[in-house]
């Protein structure tokens, strides 16, 4: 077991002052996201502490799944505050829930101690479970008397329970409950054959609820030496760690859209409350980890490691724990691109979502307690350790000469603004109306309350920049610059680092837009110092920078994080080590990938070359980059993002600019430029083709991208400003 993610999960999730667990914290363990008290969270810990932690632990853990007890009514409140006051919300019993409850309570009973207290507790529960069967009250969710259906639905995840607390129940002789639980195998065992059989209508596209499934179905069939059930846990086993899998990036992917293929699904989504995006989780890993020590599927070893590999990248260097997960902008429904340490629109009663509007997101650098739990755990029944991180790689800087790129970022013209062909006054009248009034900066969108994926005007720094850049480099006075310095000074946390808007979480891609908008508008982060001191934790043993301190490293983090600490005057603490990050992620044809071993795109490229300039570096010989890029470019002028993948607008942009910075252009100028003037929309604002939207971030790529084909623009603004 990792000592340093248990001390986390003691030190940060235990409630020590009024008891119990909470489910949530940002990545030091220090913020208290949510205080509430869940029942599935009290449940994790009480199974979990009862197999693998001291008596102590084990009691702690006990007493706040008790404190959640309704004696009145039997079962469990599922949500309480933090000092356990049931939240209205609470007042029900979702079957699934009081299933785990109940499990948690047999498990410590036989793993621990058992008492008279503790028998009549899971006495009366499964009292209060008979009855339910009995009386054919059917229902995902009921009220708190037991006698009421509140949700009629009957979810997979009640299923899964049911089998579970089955397995559970076989080794504490005759109940009347297990006769009942029994249908639930079965339906269980049909839901996976027709899921295996493309029949499935849904429930088994979460990557979480397949690897339950396979645990569930693997546990029944050793309890009861059931092959065929063991041989059909292996298949679905089998079926996802072939699926889910990530060959580019590597790790595994949190689900499957609704044609089995992993992209973004807007079609379903909307509909079903959940975010278009897939993402990775540690939480996910842990699962499949432990489902494949319950399947026990042959020839395994490779997978194991494969797992353990991907369970090693959310480890968090510095603080220990495990961060919640990664994910990715996407060029298309099925391209993930860049990493960006966050999930939109993310359910809004998600754990750690956070709103900017209309517009929900989850930041990924978190650490819940279920992630820890279940991390921990899967590395404890393995009997496993985490792979070491690769060693830095030195790489022949004489690849690199030192250059004088240095020029004041305040000056990005070179001559006179040229004309663009597009409608300039119709794409300012769309900025001023993403700005929702004088007193705040710009939003993602000029839209108030729009329908679909779209975010409304609510400011944030990320769009703030955008905007900001787009009015410097055409030469347009920006209206009471003062009142976008205060928003933007007073979204710096205690930490150091920048947030989206006061009062969320600092990341070093919040940060890089605050630090840079505050240079354009003449001014400064309030605690430089602290924001520098901040960045620099941001670095790791390999030289790259990750989102947050201890986060693993890539090329788009690092450029954003040392470019902030350029424009504050200062530098990686590590500055050659940085060095060789950005050449171990080059390769041999030229391009550069965001990590070294993934392969090399637009994007990740551009990052590089902005890097290396901003550090007074130049390649010696770029014709290699140069040709990358350029056999990137397709016959109507746009760029792919990477070779054989989607034309991308924002990839364009950066192909463009990595150009730019080594004195070279595309090879079809007239096509590029021609192309990306078709995106501008009715409405001003600039965005993909044969979409809805525009945004204040696709404008930017298009207007920077026309003044950069213009030759408009300083190298050193092109590198700095992104």
């Amino acid at each position: 077991m990792d000592s340093t993610a248990f001390t986390f999960l003691a030190d940060a999730l235990m409630d020590r002052e009024v008891g119990g667990f909470l489910a949530i914290t940002d990545a030091t363990g220090a913020l208290r996201i949510s205080s509430d008290k869940r029942l599935e969270d009290q449940v994790a810990a009480t199974l979990f502490f009862a197999q693998h932690g001291d008596e102590q632990q084990a009691e702690f853990a006990l007493a706040g799944l008790l404190a959640l007890r309704d004696g009145g009514q039997e079962g469990f409140t599922e949500l309480a505050d933090r000092h356990w006051n049931a939240h209205g919300s609470g007042r029900c019993r979702t079957l699934a829930l009081q299933f785990d409850a109940l499990r948690a309570l047999l498990e410590f009973r036989r793993q621990r101690r058992d008492d008279a207290q503790l028998q009549a507790v899971t006495e009366g529960m499964l009292l209060r479970l008979r009855q339910v069967y009995e009386g054919r009250l059917f229902g995902g969710v009921l009220g708190s008397d037991w006698t009421t259906v509140v949700d009629a639905h009957m979810p997979l995840e009640l299923d899964i329970a049911a089998v579970n607390l089955l397995c559970s129940l076989c080794t504490w002789g005759e109940t009347p409950l297990p006769a009942h639980l029994q249908q639930h195998v079965w339906k269980l065992e049909d839901e996976v054959r027709a899921e295996l059989d493309g029949l499935g209508a849904g429930p088994l596209r979460q990557t979480s609820s397949r690897a339950r499934a396979v645990s569930a179905l693997a546990r029944w069939a050793r309890a009861n030496s059931h092959q065929e059930m063991l041989q059909l846990a292996r298949k679905l086993l089998d079926d996802t760690l072939e699926r889910l899998h990530d060959s580019a990036y590597g790790g595994y992917w949190d689900r499957l859209r609704y044609d089995q293929r992993v992209g973004a699904d807007w079609l379903t989504s909307f509909k079903r409350n959940e975010s278009p995006f897939p993402i990775k989780t540690s939480l996910d890993v842990a699962l499949l980890l432990e489902a494949l020590e319950l399947a026990q599927p042959h020839e395994s070893s490779a997978r194991r490691e494969q797992l353990l590999k991907a369970l090693a990248d959310f480890h968090d260097s510095r603080q220990g724990g495990f961060f919640l997960g990664k994910g990715y902008f996407w060029s298309t429904p099925v391209d993930p691109t860049v990493p960006f340490i966050r999930q939109f629109w993310a359910p809004p009663r998600q754990l750690g979502v956070f709103h900017i509007g209309n517009l929900s997101y989850l930041p990924l650098h978190i650490k819940s307690l279920e992630g820890q739990l279940a991390c921990l755990g899967a590395l404890q029944a393995q009997a496993a350790v985490l792979p070491q991180a690769s060693a830095p790689v030195k790489v022949d800087a004489s690849i690199l000469r030192i250059s004088n790129n240095r020029r004041p970022l305040e000056q990005p013209h070179l001559g006179q603004l040229p004309v663009l062909d597009v409608d300039l006054p119709a794409y300012l009248a769309w900025l001023r109306q993403a700005r929702a009034s004088l007193a705040v900066p710009y939003g993602l969108t000029a839209e108030m309350a729009p329908q679909g994926f779209r975010a409304d005007r609510c400011w944030q720094v990320f769009s703030a920049l955008h905007v900001i850049s787009d009015l410097y480099a055409l030469e347009v006075e920006i209206d009471d610059a003062a009142s976008l310095v205060a928003c933007i000074q007073a979204s710096q946390n205690a930490d150091g680092g920048f947030s989206e808007q006061p009062g969320q979480l600092s990341d070093v891609f919040a940060t890089y837009c605050a630090v840079i908008s505050l240079r354009l508008l003449g001014s400064e982060p309030r605690a430089v110092q602290a924001c520098v001191g901040y960045l620099r934790q941001c670095q790791q043993a390999d030289g790259g920078f990750g989102n947050v301190p201890g986060y693993q490293s890539d090329i788009w983090h690092s450029n954003l994080a040392a470019l902030s600490l350029h424009v504050l005057g200062a530098q990686a603490s590590e500055p050659q080590a940085l060095l060789d990050f950005i050449l171990a992620c080059r390769h041999g044809d030229g391009g550069f990938a965001n990590r070294p071993g993934n392969p090399p795109d637009t994007f990740s490229t551009y990052r590089a070359l902005s890097l290396l300039h901003a550090l007074d570096r130049e390649l010696v010989d770029p014709s290699a980059t140069v040709a990358w890029l350029q056999g990137l470019q397709q016959p109507q002028g746009a760029f792919l993002y990477r070779p054989g993948k989607a034309v991308s607008l924002v990839g364009s942009y950066m192909a463009i600019a990595a150009l730019y910075l080594l004195d070279a252009h595309p090879r079809d100028m007239q096509g590029i430029e021609a192309w990306i003037t078709q995106h501008q929309k009715q409405d001003g604002g600039f965005g993909p083709l044969s979409t809805t939207s525009a945004t204040t971030d696709e404008s930017f790529t298009c207007i920077q991208s026309l003044l950069i084909l213009k030759g408009a623009l300083s190298k050193y603004w092109v590198a700095l400003v992104n």
